[in-house]
């Protein structure tokens, strides 16, 4: 195994382990079948891997402690981990300044857990020396599963991990001040740094500029278009404000409909689905100019123009057959056999299911007609 392991978990660590236990249970494998044979085995097992043998004062290495527990049906080894975390963990006169926790594997009747601690060593008497790191006590408890499936905890237990030594190889110069601190950065690698930061904020400004040069072109070719609109269609509503008012429509549906369905909400709800599956599919949708004291009729929706004035009455002409997205189809069907009927019953988790979808279907068909959807298929058929 790789004692060195940054942030996660070393593959070929875990290959050697697992030729380890494959070697130790070859033997049990060419065996008889149908052959008990009794095994003595320790309930938990520990090791350490150390990234180096030896280090320079204050120098960062890896420090690997690996255990495998005994784990089957009838008995679990219950280690106390709580003691090993990389924060919490104790290793004088070593100082722990960092760590992790690799993921458990498990194979059958083991399992096995490993964590790496970053570890550094300052202590001036001990240089050409070999120092070890502290004997490890692990607590554990074995657990027994009874003939009725409860389980029985043993008494408290502790393993002893055997120390590792490091040799501490070399000393640092005289005049050092401080051999924690980082190296100080050359006044060359300053300056570098600088001028590169001030290119990338000259860089960015330009960029923005020319975003905002591009913006200003954009919207002022979509005021020209839409000052040489007809006043003959100038009554219309345009796809976008349908789409507002159809996600509006569902939203008060679905408002209302918290306290139950009713024949009335069921309606409204198919009207706008249908306008929402028209849009979506790139139908017409169909408009009918209104008037100040127009009311819509069952299917219609009513926009009301600027400051309440005129206006459209919209529908939608899609349904479940020429519906092109089955969940669209089955959400326009549901809508249509709770309102026409015969039964006259009403499956309240069907229909709001039904108004996710319609709801759904609303946001597509807004996303689709957007101010800047709009203004961008101009461009392209300009």
């Amino acid at each position: 195994m790789s004692g060195e392991l940054r942030g996660g978990l070393s593959v070929r660590r875990w290959v050697a382990t697992l030729g380890l236990v494959a070697a130790a249970a070859a033997p049990l494998s060419a065996q008889a079948p149908g052959e008990i044979v009794d095994v003595e085995v320790e309930p938990i097992t520990c090791w350490w891997r150390s990234s180096t043998s030896a280090v320079r004062s204050g120098e960062p290495f890896t420090l690997t402690l690996t255990c495998q527990v005994v784990e089957t049906e009838s008995t679990k080894v219950v280690p106390d981990q709580s003691k090993l975390d990389p924060a919490v963990v104790q290793l004088e006169p070593f100082e722990v300044i960092g760590g992790s926790h690799a993921p458990d594997m498990r194979v059958p009747g083991k399992r096995f857990f490993q964590y790496d601690y970053r570890l550094r060593l300052i202590n001036e008497g001990a240089f050409g020396a070999d120092v070890d790191v502290p004997q490890l006590q692990i607590s554990y408890r074995i657990e027994s599963q009874v003939a009725r499936g409860e389980a029985v905890q043993g008494r408290d237990l502790n393993y002893n991990l055997l120390p590792i030594s490091i040799r501490l190889v070399s000393i640092v110069p005289e005049d050092a001040m401080d051999i924690r601190e980082a190296p100080a950065a050359a006044f060359q690698a300053v300056e570098a740094r600088e001028a590169r930061a001030g290119m990338l904020r000259l860089v960015g400004t330009i960029l923005f500029g020319l975003a905002g040069v591009v913006l200003l072109v954009m919207a002022v070719s979509a005021l020209r278009r839409n000052r040489v609109r007809t006043k003959a269609d100038t009554w219309q509503v345009s796809l976008r404000a349908v789409a507002g008012a159809v996600q509006k429509e569902l939203a008060e549906v679905r408002q209302q409909s918290r306290g139950g369905w009713d024949d009335t909400l069921v309606g409204r709800a198919l009207a706008a689905a249908r306008l929402a599956a028209t849009m979506a599919s790139g139908h017409q949708v169909g408009q009918t100019r209104a008037t100040a004291s127009s009311a819509p009729i069952e299917g219609q929706l009513l926009i009301r123009g600027l400051l309440g004035r005129g206006g459209a009455l919209v529908s939608g002409s899609l349904t479940p057959q020429s519906a092109p997205d089955a969940g669209v189809a089955s959400a326009l069907a549901i809508f249509a056999r709770a309102r026409y009927g015969r039964d006259g019953a009403l499956d309240s988790s069907a229909l709001d299911e039904a108004l996710d979808t319609a709801t759904a279907t609303a946001k597509q068909a807004a996303s689709a007609h957007s101010w800047l959807s709009d203004l961008l298929k101009r461009k392209a058929r300009g």
